[in-house]
């Protein structure tokens, strides 16, 4: 899920890249804003196509995605770079005038919402389609379709309302609702990271020890993202960001202890995953009880914490001038991730169509391979073509210049008779 930030505004990237040129600091005390860090794009677009392998039904590529070697996936990265892009989005454009950060709120909730339906829509028809060509309801069953066909008249408004919320189409509602909450938030706190900690920490124990969430059609169904409980993974995104360039942050990151801490939990994780299991050692899983505990649905402090760890690991090891953002593998990842929020829904809409794939060619490894590539390959041609498409320069066509009037040929002037003498009459 997710939202496609904007950048930085074309004036403050050039004085920040000056040579020799120091960034001047917002008079508020915020941390400098410096040119789009292409590693946030890079990041986002591994999330999307890593989320769309594991959304595939029992897809065999899912074994490349982080979700087989720890307790958290590819969700809280998603939901946190979309928390950080946002905050580098509302510091550049919205601190001095805070107040505007709600409509812009409210205007990109509804653009989300309407992604939300359209691909409801789009896998919806598919669904009835491959019925009527394949003779087989496989995919209206696997994605909860048939009740909106059979019931219409009382599931259409719960669709309209977000309280029908069939699989795969869980993680655009939970960001419509943490974009119009921030834009509420960052007109009261602005850039003061310390106040959305307190603010996430409150809420998400709130939710912890009531039990709030929220339910869906019918309603023993509940959303397989608690927003009161994830919105701490995406205000932690939102606080990270805001709090990166303090001199305290920046030791804290580089501290040996932290990041031996970071390496700890990375391999307590990946003992406690256990990815060995699936070759039938079952019995060796030590430290299972973390996995039992680190539930999803109400964003398990023990996903958020291995989830940091990787996050923390990663930035030391991937630096901005590293070589990976040249590469084609590189490149490519970033192109998704400017494109965010169009090419997550088609990526949903990709796993969706899955199960009619899978169910009419085989569940055989070389098919779910060939898929699962080939969905890739589709979301980084797209990509590349959008951003040719983004700075293709509309040249027009040079206007032909109206020709020039030929010089008249010099005329001898002749007297008329209704025109007066310049030189007065001899008498």
């Amino acid at each position: 899920m997710a939202e496609q930030a904007a950048g930085v505004p074309q004036s403050e990237r050039a004085a920040s890249s000056s040579a020799g040129a120091a960034p001047a600091k917002h008079p508020s005390g915020a941390a400098p804003v410096s040119a789009r860090d292409w590693r946030l794009d890079f990041w986002r677009g591994l999330a999307i196509v890593f989320i769309f392998w594991n959304h595939t039904v029992d897809n065999v590529m899912s074994w490349l995605t982080t979700k087989n070697f720890g307790v958290s996936d590819s969700a809280e990265l998603f939901v946190f770079l979309s928390g950080f892009a946002m905050a580098s989005m509302f510091t550049g454009k919205f601190l001095d005038r805070p107040i505007m950060a709600i409509p812009y709120g409210v205007q990109r909730a509804f653009s989300l919402y309407l992604h939300h339906i359209t691909a409801f829509v789009v896998i919806a028809t598919l669904a009835v389609l491959y019925r009527e060509y394949a003779g087989s309801s496989v995919m209206e069953r696997d994605l909860f379709v048939r009740p909106f066909l059979v019931a219409t008249e009382t599931v259409l408004p719960k669709l309209a309302t977000l309280g029908y919320l069939p699989p795969l189409l869980d993680i655009l509602p939970l960001y419509i609702i943490l974009t119009l909450m921030i834009g509420v938030l960052f007109a009261a706190f602005r850039d003061r990271w310390a106040f959305y900690v307190g603010f996430a920490v409150v809420v998400w124990s709130w939710a912890q020890i009531s039990g709030a969430t929220l339910s869906s059609y019918p309603d023993t169904r509940l959303w397989t993202f608690n927003p009161f409980a994830w919105q701490a993974v995406f205000l932690s995104g939102f606080a990270a960001f805001l709090a990166r360039g303090e001199a305290w942050f920046r030791d804290l990151m580089a501290a040996p202890a932290t990041i031996a801490l970071s390496i700890t939990i990375v391999i307590v994780a990946f003992i406690a995953a256990a990815p060995w299991a699936t070759l039938g050692l079952y019995e060796w899983r030590p430290l299972r009880i973390i996995t039992d505990i680190a539930d999803k649905a109400n964003a398990s402090p023990v996903r958020l914490a291995h989830f940091l760890a990787m996050a923390h690991l990663a930035s030391l090891f991937v630096r901005r001038e590293s070589r990976l953002g040249s590469t084609f593998l590189g490149r490519s990842m970033v192109l998704i991730g400017r494109q965010s929020l169009p090419l997550f829904v088609l990526s949903t809409v990709f796993a969706a169509a899955s199960h009619g794939v899978f169910d009419w060619f085989g569940h055989g490894a070389a098919v779910q391979i060939a898929f699962s590539l080939g969905g890739a390959a589709i979301l980084i041609a797209l990509a590349f073509a959008t951003e040719e498409l983004r700075t293709t320069k509309r040249v027009s066509p040079p206007r032909p210049s109206a020709p020039r009037p030929e010089p008249a040929a010099a005329k001898p002037q002749t007297p008329t008779a209704t025109a007066p003498s310049a030189v007065p009459e001899a008498r």
